[in-house]
């Protein structure tokens, strides 16, 4: 599933036991430039999990897209959940529809220490759905979509060697995209679309053998999509689209024994853009193809500041912008079934094991993709997919507060299903 970027980097301080450091939030306050620097934990938070998408993003938004590794998503308008690829593809789709899907992310990560030899497993199964609403009205084409852009939940043991990096992490969201679309021209599209984005979240980090610090934040962002769709030949078409980057002014709580102030921090979600193409061979083949760009650049500098606005921890990200490639095929096989393969590669925007964080250690990830449609009747069918992802070995090489250098295994399967209801 995907993973958010959580970093809680707390530099060593003077005082120290036997398994860590102790930290209270009065040194947290008055001693800045001491141990405890707390480092873009609010802002990463905001980002996702054992990514399934590059770095911090879901890119689980279809269960038909799915089969495909996503492929040529913004360009294969088989269904309403292209509003979130490309809303000009909702031009594509005839009368009105609506989809509920979800998709199971069954991700299994292990850490191996380099020093000590030991591990832990921190990744659990997570749960995405999408609803999607496409409608009509005159000459325009309406969809309204409900999407977890990211998500996750990360929690290892209460000994790990990494306690005092990280502990528990818990995020939430959900994404509100309203969109219009209309045919320009006999053989282009134009779509456009507004998101308000939510996001809530938990995490907790060791702050001595047997206590914890905790921050709580939450935040609603904006931002916008757009996108035209256009057809080249009788059977090909291409997409291009841009969805823009969200900024969240993110407010919470950060307590430690018995003690709480409240945080702020503004973090930038990245925009994307994507160029699809979808090409029909004959009348029973579909091949598809897509490049996706993350500006993971904007995410960068990271600032958490008290009520007061007096800057608590200033941290630079260093990430780098990443792409997405993707490959896939449509068979027709008769009038009721459709069957789906893809293959894609993910560019992590971690540059370094110095980079990584133990909350979403990211790598390099490759897709292998099925999936099929089945019509019960010309009103309702079945779309199901399933990926495998084989994730890159990542190390991480961590000296504050405590030395974390290991490396982490990481292969995640993801089982996806919606129906489809047109009317």
């Amino acid at each position: 599933m995907a993973c958010l970027r959580i970093f809680i980097y707390m530099l060593c301080d003077k005082k120290r036991e036997d398994r860590g450091v102790a930290m209270t939030v009065k040194q947290f306050q008055l001693n800045p430039k001491g141990c405890l620097t707390l480092s873009m934990a609010l802002a990463c938070g905001l980002s996702a999990t054992v990514a399934q998408a590059s770095g911090f993003a879901l890119i689980e938004q279809s269960a038909s897209g799915q089969g495909l590794s996503y492929a040529g998503a913004a360009a294969n308008a088989e269904d309403a959940s292209v509003m979130w690829f490309n809303a000009a593809g909702l031009t594509e789709i005839q009368g009105s529809q609506g989809i509920v899907a979800a998709h199971v992310i069954l991700p299994k990560t292990k850490y191996t220490d380099s020093a000590t030899g030991n591990s832990d497993s921190p990744s659990t199964t997570g749960l995405v759905p999408n609803i999607y609403w496409k409608g009509q009205y005159g000459d325009y084409a309406l969809g309204f979509g409900v999407n977890v852009p990211y998500g996750q939940k990360l929690e290892y043991s209460d000994n790990w060697t990494g306690r005092y990096h990280a502990l528990k992490t818990d995020l939430k969201s959900v994404n509100l995209n309203a969109n219009v679309a209309k045919q320009l021209t006999s053989n282009t599209a134009f779509g456009f679309g507004l998101n308000a984005m939510q996001v809530d979240l938990e995490m907790t980090v060791g702050t001595s053998p047997t206590a914890e610090a905790t921050i709580k934040a939450d935040s609603w962002g904006y931002g916008y999509n757009v996108g035209f769709l256009s057809k080249f030949s009788a059977n090909g078409q291409v997409g291009l689209a841009y969805r823009s980057e969200v900024v969240q002014n993110a407010t919470g709580t950060f307590s430690s024994g018995g003690a709480s102030q409240k945080i702020t921090s503004d973090v930038t979600l990245p925009a994307t853009a994507s160029l699809s193409l979808s090409q029909g061979m004959g009348d029973k083949f579909t091949l598809l193809a897509d490049a996706t760009w993350t500006n993971w650049k904007a995410y960068d500098e990271l600032v958490i500041k008290t009520a007061s606005g007096a800057t608590l921890s200033e941290t630079n990200q260093n990430f780098k912008d990443s792409m997405r490639y993707s490959l896939g095929v449509i068979y027709a096989y008769n009038d009721k079934w459709k069957l789906r393969t893809g293959l894609a590669y993910d560019e992590t925007p971690v540059p370094d094991a110095e980079s990584r964080s133990p909350r979403t250690p990211d790598s390099n990830k490759t897709w292998v993709s099925v999936g099929f449609n089945y019509k019960f009747t010309p009103a309702m069918s079945m779309d199901f997919g399933y990926s495998h992802l084989f994730a890159d070995k990542a190390k991480i090489n961590k000296t504050a507060p405590t030395s974390l250098v290991g490396e982490y295994e990481t292969d995640v399967d993801i089982v996806s299903a919606q129906l489809v209801w047109n009317y």
